[in-house]
């Protein structure tokens, strides 16, 4: 199973997925760097990053239901980290309501929601989508 970029095909089954996952959908854009690991051609776990410069937005992380607890997860984290890392960022941001835990365990920390930097700020994500309860994460990229 490797990690690809999604296609236009794989993106739909992506959306269905995130939507089952309860995760937003409806702020993906084209710039969105959004990557699908499939199996026989069903998309079994998604990851996405928005960035510039330093700075770099995980978003769209979930794993299919029956995939769970099998590494997947880390897998596409360490992808994305990598694929921010090709691309010159130094730090990645998430937002969370349900995965602080999984994320501390990757290296993340909690910060303020005013820590953020102003790309992360104007994110769609970042200013709507997410309920200003999310929890906001950083990590500095080696």
């Amino acid at each position: 199973m490797n990690i690809v970029p999604a296609s236009k095909n794989s993106l739909i089954k992506a959306i269905r997925l995130l939507e089952n996952c309860k995760l937003p959908t409806s702020d993906i854009q084209p710039e969105t760097k959004f990557f699908v690991m499939e199996e026989d051609s069903k998309v079994i776990a998604t990851v996405a990053l928005e960035h510039d410069n330093n700075d770099a937005l995980l978003r769209s992380l979930s794993v299919e239901t029956n995939y769970r607890n099998k590494g997947i997860g880390e897998q596409m984290v360490s992808f994305i980290e990598n694929y921010a890392r090709q691309l010159g960022a130094q730090y990645v941001y998430l937002l969370t309501t349900t995965a602080a835990d999984f994320f501390a365990k990757k290296g993340y920390h909690e910060i303020e929601r005013t820590e953020v930097p102003l790309f992360i700020q104007n994110t769609s994500e970042f200013s709507s989508v997410c309920p200003s309860s999310a929890t906001v994460m950083k990590k500095q990229l080696m």
